[in-house]
């Protein structure tokens, strides 16, 4: 851990109280789960003031940084910490499955090497730099989440981790209320290679219609590009998957998967490990995790978030299980002014999947849909059958887990 002038001259603060000796095990930002010696340093939100939590924490036996801007001294302090470690540091960003391959890769990796990876969402301003505190000399590497809104977001983590290897899944839909066009969001998530140095990787999908663009963002080209796909020729192929059984469906996780073994290529990771790794590979929750019923029901919990791709993916998945198949589908948000469109095509492409029967919660959807979980639960609780095939997806602000707790419960 850093030592106390490390962190009061980073952080541009005092470290209280200033007569203990100090002796942090971790920093913190919530005084709620906050452990005796732990460092807090209060984040200012929209609707509080960490700084008024400092005595909270003092009293619980904590330490307490008496700074001005909390968030930017975690930051700096989390850019220095990681400054420290030689090791590779993955940086993985995309539209869909971001999640998904940065399980999958720390699965792998961790066949061979201790690996951190950040936890759940911590993949933002807050979650990235608490997430490399973490580091420490046992870790021989790192894979790092990176979410994002708008343009600038995705380099200020990328500033902070320096990843060594970057990877973009895909461009998708996401965050269209705030980018306009899937162009901005590609020219937003190519902001993961900004610090890329030259002995560094990129790694992009092949099949992606913004490959090009992609491309055109990273400074050298000729040999630190790796791709993966499955339709166009890749440096990755589901070829590189022959004799490994992924222990989640559909062709979505296939190319997680794919950007998964790129990185563990370029690190030479043996065929054993990556094998073994993407096999014990355990999604994080809400993210298609299966529940078996007692009458036999199998329900698809994807409910973390949605977007236009992940949507279709999870149909597609849904279409592709034996079985009578239901769909409940929340609003995706963030689409901007075509998000009625988006739905619009969700619904056709049900339709065209024959899933038999379609259930639709909030305001976006062009037809007829469900006003609240109650109502709905209602109506699909006097349909239900055994052996159905549930699947409940929707964006986070639509809390569509309450269905599923309803149900299995």
């Amino acid at each position: 851990m850093l030592t106390r002038d490390e962190i009061e001259k980073i952080a541009c603060g005092k470290i209280l109280p200033e007569d203990k000796p100090f002796r942090s095990n971790d920093i913190s930002i919530d005084t709620r789960t906050i452990e005796p010696n732990d460092l807090f340093i209060p984040i200012k939100g929209e609707n509080f003031d960490g700084r008024t939590f400092i005595k909270d924490a003092l009293k619980k036996g904590a330490f307490a940084m008496d700074v001005k801007n909390g968030l930017e001294a975690l930051q700096n302090l989390a850019a220095y910490h990681r400054a420290k470690f030689k090791i590779p540091v993955i940086g993985v960003t995309g539209s869909v499955g971001k999640t998904t391959t940065k399980d999958m890769l720390a699965s792998i990796l961790s066949q061979k090497m201790p690996t951190l990876k950040n936890e759940e969402n911590f993949n933002n301003e807050v979650g990235v730099p608490l997430t490399l505190l973490k580091l420490t000399k046992k870790h021989k590497a790192a894979v790092i989440e990176m979410g994002m809104q708008g343009l600038g977001e995705i380099d200020l983590l990328a500033k902070i981790a320096k990843p060594t290897i970057a990877i973009i899944t895909n461009i998708g839909e996401a965050h269209m209320k705030y980018l306009k066009t899937k162009k901005n969001i590609a020219r937003a998530k190519s902001e993961v290679f900004n610090y890329l140095k030259k002995k560094d990787f990129a790694i992009i999908n092949q099949d992606d219609e913004y490959f090009e663009h992609l491309m055109s963002n990273v400074k050298y080209q000729m040999s630190n590009v790796r791709t993966f796909g499955i339709l166009e020729k890749s440096d990755v192929t589901p070829k590189d998957l022959e004799g490994i059984k992924l222990p989640v469906p559909g062709e979505h996780n296939i190319y997680n998967a794919l950007a998964a073994i790129a990185v563990a290529k370029i690190l030479k990771i043996d065929k054993k490990a990556i094998k073994r790794g993407l096999e014990i590979f355990t999604p994080s929750s809400k993210r298609m995790e299966v529940f078996n019923c007692r009458n036999k029901t199998k329900i698809i919990n994807d409910t973390y978030n949605a977007n236009p791709q992940s949507m279709a993916a999870a149909l597609r998945v849904l279409a592709s299980i034996p079985g009578r198949k239901i769909a409940i589908l929340g609003d995706m948000l963030e689409l901007g002014r075509k998000s009625r469109n988006y739905h619009k095509k969700v619904i056709k492409l049900a339709q065209k999947l024959k899933i038999d029967k379609l259930f639709l919660l909030g305001k976006e959807w062009p037809q007829k849909s469900f006003g609240n979980k109650k109502e709905l639960i209602k109506k699909l609780k006097t349909i239900l059958k055994p052996s159905d095939i549930i699947l409940i997806k929707g964006s986070r602000g639509m809390r569509m887990e309450e269905i599923v707790s309803r149900i299995v419960n």
